[in-house]
C-alpha cells in the first residue's frame, strides 16, 4: 500500500529562524517531529523528504524549510491508507511543544511540527501509532 500517515524524527543543530508568508518561526536546537499524510505516492513523498538536501526540489511544504538545515533521523510509515494525521498530532500536542501554525495550515489542529523534549516519551507514544 502506497497511502497513508507518517512521522519524521528531525535533529536541528542550530537555531532557525522561518519567514511563511505573514508567519515567523523561530525554532530552538534540538528534536522535532513532523506528522504528514499521503493519500498518494506515500513512499514516493518520504523519499523527497529524506533525500531533499541531496534533491533539486523546489519548497512546496513548510516542512521544506526545516529540511534544507535539519537531518532526519527516523521515519516511521504508517501504510495503511487511514488519515491518521489529526489523531496523531492532537496525541502529541499534549506531550510535546507545538509549533503553531507549522505544516496544518489545511487542518483543523494547531501545528504538525513539535519540539521534543523527551525522546522516551516520544518512543512510547509512537507504538501506539505503529
Amino acid at each position: 500500500m502506497n497511502k497513508g500517515t507518517y512521522i519524521l524524527l528531525l535533529k536541528l543543530e542550530e537555531q532557525l529562524k522561518i519567514k511563511l508568508k505573514n508567519k515567523n518561526f523561530e525554532l530552538e536546537i534540538g528534536y522535532y517531529c513532523y506528522v504528514g499524510s499521503a493519500m498518494k505516492n506515500l513512499h514516493q513523498r518520504i523519499g523527497r523528504h529524506i533525500s531533499y538536501k541531496e534533491g533539486n526540489y523546489k519548497k512546496h511544504w513548510h516542512i521544506d524549510n526545516l529540511l534544507e538545515v535539519s537531518e532526519v533521523k527516523i521515519c516511521f510509515l504508517i501504510p495503511d491508507g487511514i488519515y491518521r494525521e489529526i489523531e496523531i498530532s492532537s496525541t502529541f500536542s499534549n506531550f510535546f511543544i507545538p509549533i503553531k501554525g507549522f505544516g496544518a495550515s489545511d487542518l483543523k489542529i494547531d501545528s504538525n511540527l513539535y519540539f521534543i523534549e523527551n525522546l522516551n516519551i516520544f518512543f512510547d507514544l509512537i507504538k501506539e501509532f505503529i
